[in-house]
């Protein structure tokens, strides 16, 4: 009896580890994560999605700020790693790229650089 309890909290463990962590392994993984997820970040008010862009016809990042403006990018390149991915954009306005690195539950935008800035699901 004892074995069969701590056998049953042993495969209840995994599964908890299992939900807790998100893989990407596929763009499909990605873009089905991002589905219906807006990430905000509370200091500079930007809220970041991935989704239809109507004026474009098309999917790609979308970015508004605290006074409503927003700002679309396309041809968005994703690339899974496991357990993170980046997604880059191009602005439809100047061509500038934008892009940001994506974990389960929060964005990061300038990984690796002096000040990144975090963003979590709102």
């Amino acid at each position: 009896m004892l074995r069969l309890l701590l056998f049953s909290l042993f495969l209840l463990s995994l599964n908890t580890i299992n939900a807790q962590s998100y893989l990407f392994e596929s763009e499909s993984d990605v873009i089905n994560y991002m589905d219906n997820k807006v990430f905000y970040n509370s200091n500079s008010g930007l809220e970041i999605e991935y989704g239809y862009i109507s004026t474009m016809n098309t999917y790609g990042i979308k970015v508004k700020n605290k006074n409503d403006a927003r700002f679309s990018f396309i041809n968005v390149d994703i690339t899974p790693y496991g357990s993170f991915a980046d997604l880059y954009g191009m602005s439809i306005e100047d061509g500038s790229s934008f892009g940001f690195r994506l974990y389960g539950g929060k964005l990061v935008v300038g990984e690796g650089e002096p000040e990144p800035i975090t963003f979590y699901l709102k």
